[in-house]
């Protein structure tokens, strides 16, 4: 769910932004919007659904879960970004990781090499009770670290 990966990739942003030495804002927004893009893939997905075109097109010639979502295609996006953008490649290939391990954890999994046909996947059913009360847990982690911070 969007949800989940949104408050993941926060608290993985709130644990390690300090740890570099770029503009913390930037790089914890960086990190949040990259864990969500994968699912561009998605027509459903709220970035999908925002950006439907572009997602309808993505998901007609590659599918959900298939390039979009392979480690392959986040090194060679991340690549490109730090030709552009220096250093902040490195917040959003760790967003865009942080989205590719959590899909992983669910039943449905990933082809993380891409096109390769090796998958895997987890016992996690998506919006399923385990996911809620993770998400759950993730929101109270998150408020905490915020008033830590504070």
């Amino acid at each position: 769910m969007f949800k989940t990966h949104l408050m993941f990739s926060l608290l993985v942003s709130s644990l390690i932004f300090k740890y570099f030495s770029l503009n913390p804002y930037l790089f914890v927004l960086i990190l949040v919007l990259a864990g969500s893009l994968p699912d561009i893939d998605h027509t459903k997905s709220r970035i999908g659904r925002k950006l439907f075109i572009i997602s309808w097109i993505i998901n007609f010639f590659f599918g959900h879960r298939r390039l979009i979502h392979s480690i392959i295609f986040a090194s060679i996006l991340s690549l490109v970004i730090k030709m552009v953008f220096n250093e902040y490649w490195i917040p959003f290939y760790i967003g865009y990781l942080s989205h590719l391990f959590l899909d992983v954890l669910t039943k449905q999994g990933l082809y993380i090499f891409y096109p390769s046909n090796f998958k895997l996947d987890g016992f996690i059913k998506t919006n399923g009770l385990f996911e809620k009360v993770f998400l759950f847990i993730l929101f109270v982690l998150n408020v905490y670290l915020i008033i830590k911070l504070l």
